[in-house]
């Protein structure tokens, strides 16, 4: 068995159908479905079961050879990877992922590392942390920037500066005080930004008034950040957002106010894979935090 037969049956795995993984590995589907027997009659286990529809699932000896399989496959992949870079300069992909909260921690790092590295492509995903640490595992990105704090296996972190949420209101708001209360807030009308899933900060802040027994005034959830500062421009309402988000541009265009005894304060933190090799370009972005 070799390394070429590992691929497919991963794909095979993956795509849940031969005739998709073979679409998948661009080749035809009956060499793709002899190399599966060979696999089998190599290991003397059935890796799959077939149903009527020809979609395959992995059986309990299938579920451990996939692991076995990605661990070994990965490990290749890290190894040529190495090599490839042995006295080489910085080149390839940087491969990174944020949270829509972490997204100005990951732009301002990254424009200074395009100053530096004006030759290196990007590969760059949005999501929540969940989506992210998937990516993470799956080897789809080299490192996420979430909010935290968080558990997780098989990775290593880095935690970033602490980063409270601010009130953001339009500047026509007869609001001059430097710092408001939970209480103040809630007697405003309110644009949350709201993931499409998993949870996050909008939950917080609604957990947040409930322990307060306050009922908030939630005018409008919002899944785009960029219709969101819109609307409040527009005089809609305020919003909540990390202080991080807050632009030089916001800072002209709306009233910033802090928020007396603060219970939205986000922990972002770096996140790579443990025992694994990273890129040069990986290496050297960590290194701007």
């Amino acid at each position: 068995m070799d390394i070429r037969q590992l691929r497919y049956f991963i794909a095979i795995a993956e795509q849940g159908t031969i005739s998709k993984a073979a679409e998948h590995l661009h080749m035809a589907q009956p060499p793709l479905s002899r190399q599966l027997k060979l696999m089998e009659e190599e290991l003397g286990v059935i890796l799959f079961d077939r149903n009527k529809k020809k979609k395959v699932t992995l059986t309990p000896q299938g579920e451990l050879f996939l692991q076995k399989a990605k661990r070994l496959l990965h490990g290749m992949e890290e190894a040529i990877l190495e090599v490839k870079e042995f006295s080489e300069e910085i080149s390839g992909t940087l491969s990174v992922g944020s949270t829509i909260y972490c997204a100005p921690i990951l732009l301002s790092t990254l424009n200074k590392f395009r100053q530096q590295y004006s030759h290196i492509t990007f590969n760059i995903w949005e999501g929540n942390s969940t989506h992210l640490m998937n990516l993470l595992k799956n080897r789809q990105i080299d490192i996420a920037i979430i909010g935290g704090p968080f558990s997780q296996k098989d990775v290593e972190m880095k935690t970033l500066d602490t980063d409270p949420c601010v009130l953001i209101v339009p500047n026509d708001y007869k609001l001059d005080e430097k710092t408001i209360t939970i209480q103040e807030i809630s007697k405003i009308p309110l644009l949350l930004l709201r993931p499409t899933e998993g949870t996050g900060l909008f939950d917080q802040i609604i957990h947040a008034f409930q322990q307060l027994d306050l009922t908030p005034n939630i005018l409008c959830e919002c899944h785009d950040s960029a219709m969101l500062l819109n609307l409040v421009e527009m005089g809609f309402g305020a919003t909540i957002l990390p202080l991080s988000m807050v632009s030089k541009r916001l800072n002209k265009e709306f009233n910033i106010i802090s928020i007396q005894d603060n219970p939205w304060i986000s922990e972002p933190a770096l996140v790579w894979r443990a025992n694994s090799y990273l890129s040069a370009s990986a290496r050297e972005f960590l290194q701007l935090f």
